[in-house]
């Protein structure tokens, strides 16, 4: 909801004054460390069917609306065909180390008017899954889409391609819901998932890719820590106050005594004791990349916490991914009202989206009518009642 509203009190989106179309995207080249992606053409096509012939079996074409092909020929005749395409407008990428095109990926279903473009036939062959430069083409194809003004980058999948779903949240794409019977392809029903990224979304995404890519995460080429996380480091939140700009991060080691003051204020709010044994249990739990439990810690610029929130993600059985419960979330007294507990929240949001769950919920107690002001703004109420008994 945005409170505006219009002469007859209705609610409106927000005002876009000056907007204009944005321009369509061009046939250039897109330049990155690991890859680059050239426009499609005929020339691209024999190191294609090579990449593609190294495959086991044809798995890799079944949720794509076409392939397996009978041959390199009509492989070469398909890929001459949507060369010529300016909507999907495809792209071949390049490895930078053999010159050598390993796959195709395409800016799709382009609407300039509404700023709106989709990334589509995405068509990694073996030697290009699962690398450096499949990860780094996507960066280069978002950074140009956004470059050009677009405000929504989106993604879609059949729903039971797992990898495809997993894929797109890592990249940092939000899941917006499911499309059912959308499609019929290859003489079956899909069901489409929605994913997106919008503009206001971009900033920290593309700092997430530069960090991920530098020679720092990568001295060797491989990897010392996941784009996920460190797009789950990055998450940046400013309180609607200008009194004081929120940064929200996932706790670590040296936190811990800042984090103590705050958990013991928690405990108190809610008139309970624990024991010391308990509390560092909790706290080396929190910590352990092992456990399913996690804390982020919201500071102000000179670097004081302000508040925490713990999360433990568990199976459902409505579900095949993971739930993330907020078990506590817990601000400073002289830091309340000004966006903390927002920040928390929403940075918990992103955290459970960067790791594909399906739903964040939580419970807090009749009487914290504070809290719940907050929350009706950023969830919904389930309407069931929590019923507990102690059983040890």
């Amino acid at each position: 909801m945005t409170g505006i509203t219009n002469e007859f009190q209705q609610p409106i989106g927000n005002a876009l004054p000056g907007w204009q179309p944005c321009p369509r995207p061009e046939r250039i080249v897109l330049q990155g460390k690991y890859c680059h992606l050239e426009p499609l053409t005929h020339n691209h096509a024999d190191s294609l069917w090579a990449a593609w012939s190294t495959a086991e079996d044809d798995r890799g074409w079944t949720y794509l609306n076409v392939g397996p092909f009978d041959g390199q020929q009509q492989f070469v005749d398909f890929i001459d065909t949507i060369a010529r395409s300016h909507d999907p407008l495809h792209y071949a990428v390049i490895d930078e180390l053999t010159g050598k095109a390993v796959g195709t990926l395409a800016l799709m279903r382009i609407d300039p008017a509404n700023g709106v473009v989709e990334v589509g036939f995405v068509m990694y062959s073996p030697w290009l899954q699962r690398t450096v430069q499949a990860t780094e083409a996507h960066f280069l194809l978002m950074k140009y889409a956004f470059g050009l003004g677009y405000r929504r980058y989106e993604w879609k999948c059949d729903s039971l391609n797992a990898p495809s779903r997993h894929a797109a949240i890592r990249l940092g794409f939000r899941y917006e819901g499911l499309f059912r019977q959308a499609v019929v392809y290859k003489q079956r029903t899909r069901d489409t998932a929605w994913f997106s990224i919008l503009d206001s979304e971009w900033p920290t995404i593309e700092q997430a890719f530069e960090r991920w890519l530098s020679v720092e995460n990568m001295p060797d080429g491989a990897q010392k820590l996941g784009l996920s996380q460190i797009r789950e480091n990055l998450v940046s939140v400013r309180a609607p106050t200008t009194r004081q700009t929120v940064q929200v991060r996932a706790l670590d080691a040296s936190d811990y005594a800042a984090w103590r003051v705050l958990w013991q204020g928690y405990l108190s709010f809610y008139n309970t004791q624990l024991s010391d044994e308990l509390s560092q249990l909790t706290w080396q739990r929190m910590c352990d990349p092992a456990e399913p439990m996690f804390a982020l810690g919201a500071f102000d610029e000179q670097g004081k916490m302000l508040g925490f929130t713990h999360m433990v993600y568990h199976r459902g059985t409505w579900s095949a991914d993971d739930h993330c419960y907020l078990e506590d979330l817990f601000t400073a007294p002289e830091s309340r009202g000004k966006g903390v507990g927002r920040a928390l929240i929403e940075a918990v949001y992103q955290h459970a989206q960067a790791r594909g769950s399906q739903r964040v919920y939580w419970h807090t107690h009749e009487t914290n009518a504070a809290g719940q002001a907050l929350y009706d703004k950023l969830a919904d109420k389930s309407g069931f009642i929590q019923y507990q008994k102690d059983v040890k």
